[in-house]
């Protein structure tokens, strides 16, 4: 039996999951957290803005049933309830967390850690005597916190990805400022609640920062624009007056000036490590992140970090297997994870999904590749849906057909993703998917459509489209 201890500070996804495997590998194990257990996944970002997001697109279907001519009548849409429901529902997943770590006896501590030395902490906790802790190793889960410039002025009317959730009514005119992922997600949720929503991005295309998503970029749009939403692309806020404790003014580079009731800012996240005081660990910044080797080690060894503060895919499910790569390692296991075979979704309607390589960087690994698609619009299972936009992007190797990556635009995109993680895992090449039987009808047939075309005669140009 190990006899080593671990301190974990954060519990978010990533300090979660870390917690829960040293326990299975018979650490002793104390989780610490300012706040409830979950993090900002669980409790100000993932879930409740799919839970949102979720609510907007039932109702989309339910108002869609009037083309079949079936009635529905809205009367009105009360966000009290909704917040209620989800509230009950982010407790509810808090008391099963809980209830695991006490079963696991991971000990669970309160209060804000800072450090003392590289292996011993200090704890604060509003009305208790700071407490001091000692391990053999620590790994730091702290997560992030949203961008908010300094240059913006204050007003209860101005949002954050954190901060959203709190509203008491639905805005009538929200204006979201960054097309990235969580900017788009939460654009989509409160339109479809029924916001007018205006979306800004000082980039060319959304979702700009993700190469992956290149592809999805103008669907997404197009997708938006059609159910009424303003996009501006190619286009910065230059100014934002507030005009009352509801309203404000804002003026774009595009000449357009215009008033709004909610201004939500999705500019970015940046790394939870100021209140650590890491430099008394002997821990230093390299432009303005942790760096650590891929066990997750920093350059002090009894220390690990994961998720938000140093990863290149600031993900939930990445923090979570990043985790338990430090716990094997510190245990004497070697695990490693391979960023490109981690899907990459984005919940919006509709959704997008990306694992694997990208076409430039299959290239730049000097592979011949091809790559095949799929639309919606040929499938039945699809158009019985009445969700026909988008299509399967899947890379393959032009020679022997083995299956490289791909991205996913349309409905359920972030379920069926898994069949590609799953068969880049495998090493599928096309003739095993083409040889496997797909119910019919069903979207998971888009795969094996694409594949089908992957194995044709057809000469492939480099970057060309199968």
């Amino acid at each position: 039996m190990s006899s080593k201890s671990l301190i974990i500070i954060g519990g978010g996804p990533g300090g979660y999951a870390a917690a829960l495997d040293a326990a299975r590998r018979k650490l002793r194990v104390t989780l610490i957290d300012q706040q409830d257990i979950g993090g900002a996944c669980l409790n100000r970002g993932c879930i409740p803005s799919k839970f949102f997001l979720s609510k907007s697109k039932r109702l989309a279907d339910a108002l869609h049933l009037a083309d079949a001519g079936i009635q529905v009548r809205l009367e009105h849409i009360r966000l009290g309830p909704l917040i209620e429901q989800k509230n009950n529902l982010l407790s509810t997943l808090r008391q099963r967390m809980e209830q695991a770590l006490k079963s696991a006896s991971v000990e669970r501590l309160t209060g804000q850690a800072r450090f003392l030395s590289a292996h011993r902490v200090e704890i604060h906790a509003s009305e208790k005597p700071p407490q001091q802790l000692e391990a053999d190793a620590i790994l730091l889960a702290t997560g992030s916190t949203p961008l908010i410039p300094k240059t913006f002025p204050k007003s209860p009317v101005l949002f954050n990805s954190d901060s959203i959730f709190s509203l008491d009514r639905l805005p009538s005119h929200l204006v979201v400022l960054g097309g990235g992922y969580i900017g788009c997600e939460l654009a989509c949720a409160f339109q479809g609640l029924g916001s007018k929503v205006t979306l800004i991005e000082k980039e060319p295309r959304l979702l700009a920062t993700q190469p992956e998503f290149e592809a999805a970029g103008a669907i997404l749009q197009r997708a938006f624009e059609k159910r009424g939403m303003t996009v501006w692309t190619r286009t910065e806020l230059k100014a934002v007056t507030p005009i009352d404790d509801q309203h404000l003014r804002l003026q774009c580079s595009n000449g357009e000036t215009f008033e709004a009731n909610a201004l939500l800012l999705a500019l970015g996240r940046a790394p939870n490590l100021g209140s650590l005081d890491i430099e008394k660990a002997g821990l230093a910044l390299e432009k303005g992140r942790l760096i650590v080797n891929a066990s997750m080690q920093t350059s002090v060894p009894s220390i690990y970090a994961i998720g938000d503060l140093v990863s290149p895919l600031p993900l939930a499910h990445v923090a979570s297997r990043e985790g338990e790569v430090a716990v094997a390692h510190l245990t004497g296991e070697k695990r490693s994870i391979t960023y490109p075979d981690i899907p990459r979704c984005i919940y919006t309607w509709p959704e997008a999904a990306s694992v694997g390589l990208t076409e430039e960087q299959a290239k730049q690994a000097g592979l011949n590749v091809r790559v095949d698609r799929y639309h919606w619009a040929a499938s039945s299972k699809a158009m019985l849906e009445q969700e026909t936009e988008g299509f399967w992007m899947i890379l393959s190797d032009a020679a022997t057909h083995k299956i490289l990556g791909g991205l996913i635009v349309g409905p359920h995109a972030t379920e069926l993703i898994h069949l590609l993680a799953l068969s880049l895992r495998a090493g599928l090449t096309a003739r095993a998917v083409v040889d496997t039987v797909f119910a019919h009808p069903t979207l998971a047939e888009g795969f094996q459509e694409a594949m089908a075309r992957s194995l044709t005669t057809r000469s492939i140009t480099p970057g060309g489209r199968g």
